[in-house]
């Protein structure tokens, strides 16, 4: 009888079949895994375009926090401290009182916190001449103050001339105003409303107005599509004689208590017209 043995493999074969079996266990532990990828291209543009979104967002956010106070408030477009053009600030819509009536404003009394001057350049003119009158609104207090002004639609300042000596007006033709023209109808009055503006502490407004040393003519002719709130028309009819006149300016300035000489409301000005 024959017995059957192993017969050991050769020492050759058996590293080979070891070389092997250590290779496929590499591959299944992530042996072929892929090197890490470089960006390319569109991943580089994408994130500069949301970079620059952030920076545009963050610039839209800084523009309107410009806008604002330090309470986070939108800024108040009718308080300043030094305000040159009153005369344009009072037709901008946001500083229009919406409900409030001229009228119905009560008095105060400003005495010691509002003081109203008018100056003029130059102070001495030719007859028929030209000088810009500045009303000037200055607030003495340490507290800021809200002024109140009739606007209808717009905010007048009406200058009136008198003779320095005889406080009689040299600007104004005599006896009354003729009829309107046959067919000449004015517009409508326009409706009162009320506007503000509100003064820092020592603050001022200033408004300029123009000004000609001549008298005036009714102007019939002109009360066709003329303002009613502004009178009947009139028209310039050669200069004003040589001498001294006081020039007052009817402001659109309401709610204040002031005396007879009404020294808020219609500042006045000594002027010399000669040359």
């Amino acid at each position: 009888m024959f017995r059957l043995t192993a017969s050991p493999l050769p020492s050759s074969l058996l590293a080979l079949l070891v070389t092997a079996s250590l290779s496929a266990g590499a591959g299944a532990c992530g042996g072929n895994k892929e090197p890490p990828k470089t960006p390319d291209k569109a991943d580089a543009k994408a994130d500069g375009d949301a970079a620059e979104g952030d920076a545009t967002a963050g610039d839209a956010k800084a523009d309107g926090d410009a806008k604002a106070d330090g309470d986070g408030k939108k800024k108040d477009e009718c308080f300043g401290f030094e305000i040159g053009n009153l005369d344009e600030l009072l037709s901008k819509s946001a500083c229009e009182e919406p409900g409030v009536k001229p009228d119905s404003l009560p008095p105060l009394d400003l005495k010691g916190k509002l003081e109203v001057t008018v100056t003029s350049s130059p102070t001495k003119v030719a007859p028929g001449g030209k000088a810009d009158l500045i009303v000037s609104y200055t607030n003495k207090s340490k507290e800021p103050l809200t002024l109140h002004f009739r606007i209808d639609p717009v905010a007048r300042f009406e200058v009136e001339a008198y003779d320095a000596k005889k406080n009689q007006r040299v600007d104004m033709p005599g006896g009354k105003p003729p009829p309107a023209p046959k067919g000449a109808t004015p517009p409508p009055p326009s409706e009162a409303k009320s506007a503000r503006v509100t003064l820092a502490p020592n603050g001022s407004a200033r408004a300029k107005i123009a000004w000609e040393a001549v008298k005036t003519k009714w102007a019939p002719e002109k009360v066709k599509g003329s303002a009613p709130e502004r009178g009947y028309p009139r028209s310039p009819a050669g200069p004003l004689g040589k001498g001294k006149v006081v020039v007052k300016v009817v402001t659109p300035l309401i709610g204040v208590n002031e005396g007879g000489e009404k020294e808020l409301t219609i500042p006045k000005v000594e002027l010399e017209i000669g040359g």
